[in-house]
């Protein structure tokens, strides 16, 4: 019987975001048979820490929020230590530590790195894309594989950084579809979903990737048309600021900021409508949440994402990014037409299938045996 291929998986941490989730729905579907999985955080910390499977040992490097330079040795000698013959990092700081430490290591271990967002948008909104791009261009091509979770993201690491095609795979991210519609059955523990109202959900951190200061306006349009409740989901930064804004605008008593929750799934399955309103996006997660549980979608048409996910007015309304009067719109549609709202909800549920965990699972499993040189049993 062949060996498990000694698996070590980087992340940041393994905060609240779709990133991590993903990741670790991941690790949960890989076959222990073929693979022993190793987990290394630069901090162990974050909202999904109690989903980490109990099977895999958890490294914590002890790194600092920012940039920590110190990572790089920290890793360098856990793979010495370890010895892993794959190593599979997530997020764009995670892939270039990851690299930057095999380097130093002289490990022979294959590198696969995970790219999330749309490098140029995360460049213009963080900062220091000049220095962050030629980081890329000169790291990544040292990896065994770069895996993207949407085209887009594949066509502009080619067109703009110079990769090879032939380094770069699309696997999108899965999703637990399963495990998203169990949770959804559960009645939501909000008071605004016993009300005779539409109620509009959307999920994210409060950054301003997310656009929720645009959902927030759209909302105050929506509302001078038809009476209904808006629910923001997450926690972030923008707290205050989305507060103030959502106070301003009069909207006290109709939207509400309410954190973190533990089931999303529970608002998504009960909303009306479930709107995706950033200014951009990698892959977009919380869509095909909100179709696997037939909730009509509104989103914005993101430079990468969302289209990939969605088709117009079939499985989602789709919108220009940034535009409150078309966002409204949007809502309006689906809150207005009976119809519509009927065909996104119906149409929803077979679209997620191809994004089924399992599935992506497999194709995941299948390039970790391949670049190991593990045979993988069918």
């Amino acid at each position: 019987m062949t060996a498990p291929c000694e698996l070590l998986v980087v992340l940041p941490s393994v905060g609240g975001g779709g990133a991590e989730r993903a990741a670790l729905d991941l690790l949960r579907s890989l076959d222990r048979n073929q693979f022993h999985i190793i987990l290394a955080l630069f901090t162990k910390e974050g909202r999904f820490l109690p989903q980490i499977p109990s099977d895999i040992p958890v490294v914590d490097l002890q790194g600092r929020q920012s940039y920590d330079v110190r990572l790089i040795w920290r890793l360098a000698r856990l793979i010495r230590e370890r010895q892993p013959q794959v190593v599979f990092s997530v997020l764009r700081y995670a892939n270039l530590i990851t690299l930057l430490a095999c380097r130093l290591s002289g490990s022979p271990a294959r590198v696969v790195v995970n790219e999330q967002n749309l490098p140029s948008a995360e460049f213009v909104l963080f900062g220091g894309g000049a220095v962050k791009a030629s980081a890329l261009r000169w790291l990544y091509p040292s990896a065994a594989r770069v895996t993207c979770i949407a085209q887009g993201i594949a066509r502009e690491l080619v067109e703009n950084c110079g990769l090879s095609e032939k380094l770069i795979q699309v696997l999108p991210n899965p999703v637990d579809l399963e495990r998203v519609r169990s949770l959804g059955q559960v009645a939501p523990d909000h008071p605004w979903f016993q009300l005779q109202q539409p109620v509009v959900v959307a999920v994210g951190r409060l950054h301003r990737q997310k656009g929720f200061d645009v959902l927030i306006h759209a909302f105050a349009r929506v509302r001078r048309s038809v009476p209904c409740k808006l629910l923001i989901l997450g926690e972030g930064s923008l707290h205050q600021e989305l507060e103030q804004l959502i106070a301003r605008e009069g909207l006290g008593e109709d939207a509400q900021l309410v954190g973190f929750q533990e089931n999303p799934y529970s608002y998504m399955a009960h909303a009306t409508t479930f709107v995706l309103s950033s200014r951009y996006e990698g892959f977009g997660n919380v869509l095909v949440e909100a179709l696997a549980l037939g909730t009509p979608v509104v989103s914005t048409r993101c430079p990468v994402g969302p289209e990939e996910i969605l088709e117009a007015d079939q499985t989602g309304i789709l919108v220009p990014p940034e535009d409150e009067a078309a966002l409204a719109q949007g809502i309006l549609r689906v809150l207005q037409e009976p119809r519509l709202r009927a065909t996104l909800s119906s149409n929803g549920p077979p679209r997620a299938e191809v994004y089924r965990l399992e599935r992506i699972a497999a194709r995941y499993q299948t390039l970790f045996s391949e670049l190991s040189g593990t045979i993988c049993a069918s």
